[in-house]
């Protein structure tokens, strides 16, 4: 049997006690300091006011590798300002701390502090923590996929029931697809659809990675037969709306495809797909006819049917 030297404990493991419940404790004590009651402080701290309360009774000048740090005491000083000063938005803050944070686990006093408890031999040049030049690409790419996909999503649902009109009874899904795509995990789309309450769309979550199954399938599939649309959309499939969208746009037209994309898609030829923009599914017993309309980013998927509708 092979022997285990160290820990295997994770960074991420360290960081609850090493840095995020000092910070809350420090955080805490210089707000009680200032007047705010422990309710307040709570509330603030996303706890409740027993450990409001426990973080008071421990000493101030207890002290560790993170908390002695300069940039720990101007971290504390930044945010305690941003209180005080009525600035209390959780995301601003989530984002100021987990920043700091990266800071701290990159060759900071968190990286000592994991290597002390590890007992692990890591190399002086150790990078775990460092995201790869080619990780973060794809972070970017992610946010700014999401990011795109929901402003898109909100400009049509801004339309109000000009938009609601062309949203199926089950609910509309909008994907889009990053560049250097693997999977069907590689494509955004809406957690539960955008779905119609009176008459109007409504987002029920924002965009996600992972999601729209039945449409990353055919952007997928799509993109490997050399089509160069990343986005879709599906909308309703009726006669009028068909109309305006194919007297711009390549149609064609399928029926039943929801039983069996692979089917339905393989019965057109690579000369087929890329010239592909729309597909109108007439739909079946218990499928609803649905219009699934391409784009080479979900932008001009929004500004085409604004324009037309």
């Amino acid at each position: 049997m092979a022997e285990i030297r160290g820990s295997m404990q994770f960074i991420c493991e360290i960081v609850p006690t090493s840095f995020l419940t000092p910070l809350r404790r420090a955080l805490a004590q210089e707000l009680a300091n200032l007047g705010f009651v422990q309710i307040e402080i709570a509330q603030i701290l996303g706890v409740s006011q027993p450990v409001v309360s426990s973080y008071l009774k421990t000493p101030s000048t207890e002290k560790s590798p993170v908390t002695t740090r300069i940039a720990f005491g101007e971290l504390v000083t930044d945010l305690v300002s941003r209180i005080k000063n009525g600035m209390t938005a959780s995301v601003d803050f989530m984002e100021i701390i987990c920043q700091r944070c990266q800071h701290f686990r990159t060759a900071g006093p968190l990286c000592d502090v994991h290597r002390k408890k590890t007992a692990l031999d890591f190399p002086p040049d150790c990078n775990i923590c460092f995201p790869s030049p080619e990780f973060t690409e794809i972070i970017d790419q992610k946010l700014r996929v999401t990011r795109q996909l929901f402003q898109a999503a909100q400009e049509l649902i801004d339309t109000g029931e000009k938009f609601g009109h062309l949203i199926p009874e089950i609910g509309c899904q909008f994907v889009h697809i990053v560049k250097k795509f693997q999977s069907t995990a590689d494509i955004a789309g809406f957690p539960g659809r955008i779905v119609k309450v009176k008459g109007k769309g409504t987002i029920i979550s924002p965009p996600e990675f992972g999601q729209g199954s039945t449409l990353a399938q055919i952007v997928f599939f799509f993109q490997n037969h050399g089509s160069n649309q990343q986005s879709l959309i599906s909308l309703r499939n009726t006669e009028e709306i068909l109309e305006v969208i194919s007297k711009e746009k390549f149609a064609v037209k399928t029926d039943e495809a929801d039983l069996n994309w692979d089917k339905a898609l393989n019965l057109f030829s690579n000369e087929e797909i890329r010239q592909i923009e729309v597909i109108a599914d007439g739909g079946g017993v218990g499928l609803e006819p649905i219009i699934y309309l391409f784009g080479k980013n979900p932008v001009e998927i929004a500004k085409f049917i604004i324009s037309r509708f």
